[in-house]
């Protein structure tokens, strides 16, 4: 099932209205036609069967035949603050951790951060997201944050059920000794590349998160996001199959 994006778009009397890139994609690469049924999500949770009444380059209109709220989401919310790498990278972040099921991404500052980014660069990635939220069949669009400071981050720590940190220093534990059952909301900080500093890590677990090891092997800050989500959800059971932890 091919998934199509109401960007901002309200359902009007029973229509709603695809624009820009949407409809180019809709009429001009995929040639729909005035009759033929598709399925989009306005990015909530919502979910539209749609029969198309107009189909022109620059604007196309559905009419609906049928809505339901139907997320494909994971049972606990998870954000990931992942340190701002430089160039196409980020956005392969962006895009493995919206497919996997992430709520939020806090793109973070550190001293290490050798990377801008700029609001060009921030709406690329929100276009990303948009592209791997339809790719997924996913319905809800996850949040792309404005870039935050590392200390900023930790105080905001408290609202987070835990928070956690891959620190490839950790020698002790691993995600599954520091990931609590239950947990409806977690934060997950990753480090660019080249990682956290040691004070930059005391300030995180001074806050009240935890560290742990994702193995003897390291792997590119590009890499290392995309697989402790992957590893949280697992583990939580998110990702197929029973739940790894009781």
């Amino acid at each position: 099932m091919e998934l199509f994006f109401l960007a901002g778009s309200r359902p009007v009397a029973g229509n709603v209205i695809f624009d820009g890139a949407e409809a180019h994609h809709i009429s001009r690469v995929l040639r729909h036609q005035p009759g033929d049924r598709i399925y989009a999500t306005d990015g909530l949770g919502a979910e539209y069967e749609l029969e198309l009444r107009r189909v022109e380059p620059a604007r196309v209109i559905g009419a609906i035949l049928s809505s339901r709220f139907r997320p494909r989401e994971p049972g606990c919310r998870l954000t990931i603050a992942p340190g701002i790498i430089k160039g196409d990278r980020l956005r392969r972040v962006v895009e493995g951790i919206t497919q996997l099921g992430v709520s939020e991404v806090i793109p973070l500052r550190t001293r290490r951060t050798v990377a801008g980014l700029s609001e060009k660069r921030l709406d690329r990635l929100r276009k990303v997201a948009v592209g791997a939220m339809k790719c997924s069949t996913r319905t809800v669009l996850p949040r792309i944050c404005d870039a935050m400071e590392l200390n900023e981050l930790a105080n905001r720590i408290g609202g987070y059920d835990l928070a956690l940190v891959a620190y490839e220093e950790e020698q002790n534990l691993g995600l599954a000794d520091v990931l609590i059952p239950g947990a409806e909301s977690v934060l997950l900080v990753v480090g660019p590349e080249g990682g956290f500093e040691p004070e930059e890590v005391n300030v995180l677990v001074a806050a009240g998160a935890r560290c742990f090891s994702m193995g003897p092997r390291r792997f590119r800050a590009e890499t290392a996001g995309v697989v402790a989500v992957a590893l949280v959800l697992q583990l939580l059971g998110e990702l197929g199959g029973s739940k790894s932890l009781s």
